[in-house]
């Protein structure tokens, strides 16, 4: 009598597994931006000279879906590490024109379902940018070779309204537009960077400061594809 009761008791759990499986809860979700990959197909004008190459801010989208709420998470950025031609052959210095970018957000949206397939989302975003350049040969005056550094902090507060269109349970294109207000700190100066054979002084470094304040409204010109897991 156990080893039919035993059959039965495995068969009731694989059957549970595969109800669970059915019914399971996909709560992370990533997204890629794919706005240049669509304008392959989308643009229609002939004259590649005047077409524009799209560079998006955020690559990566990350969303944790709870109930009737979602915390998003985006992130982007870039580097670059170029090494310059010297003024003269005889010039052993090596000059460099470096640079980074990060941007990144975190922010919490609601959502309500239009349709089974449409749905709108809405919430509000934190978002902060840092922006870094170091350019060691801009140009070369009385024995010097002038240098420019700077770098740019944006803190922002932005709400936004999007729209999703599921192509699938787990996969959705989605697109959205924000109006973010933004505190900006940009730090800049020159320097200076003897060549062979210099003999005056050198003119003084320079700093300079700026605080900023304004607006920015982004239209919902990305789209992004979504996969759920």
């Amino acid at each position: 009598m156990k080893k039919p009761t035993l059959i039965i008791a495995m068969c009731i759990m694989v059957l549970y597994g595969f109800a669970q499986d059915t019914t399971r809860h996909y709560r992370n979700e990533f997204g890629l931006d794919a706005t240049g990959f669509l304008k392959q197909f989308l643009n229609f004008d002939n004259n590649q000279q005047l077409t524009t190459t799209y560079t998006p801010t955020y690559y990566l989208t990350y969303r944790r879906h709870f109930s009737g709420v979602n915390l998003r998470i985006a992130v982007g950025g870039s580097f670059m590490n170029n090494q310059l031609a010297p003024p003269y052959p005889s010039d052993s210095t090596k000059y460099f024109d470096q640079g980074y970018s990060l941007y990144a957000s975190i922010g919490f949206e609601f959502y309500s379902n239009l349709t089974k397939k449409w749905q709108v989302y809405y919430g509000l975003d934190f978002r902060t940018s840092i922006i870094y350049s170091k350019d060691d040969y801009q140009f070369q005056n009385n024995f010097y070779v002038q240098g420019e550094e700077a770098k740019s902090e944006i803190f922002g507060i932005a709400p936004f309204l999007g729209i999703r269109f599921k192509l699938t349970k787990r996969l959705s294109i989605l697109t959205e537009a924000s109006y973010s207000v933004n505190w900006e700190q940009d730090n800049s100066g020159n320097f200076y960077t003897a060549l062979a054979g210099a003999t005056p002084p050198a003119p003084p470094n320079t700093n300079q400061k700026l605080i900023k304040m304004y607006s920015s409204f982004y239209q919902p010109l990305s789209v992004f594809i979504d996969f759920r897991l």
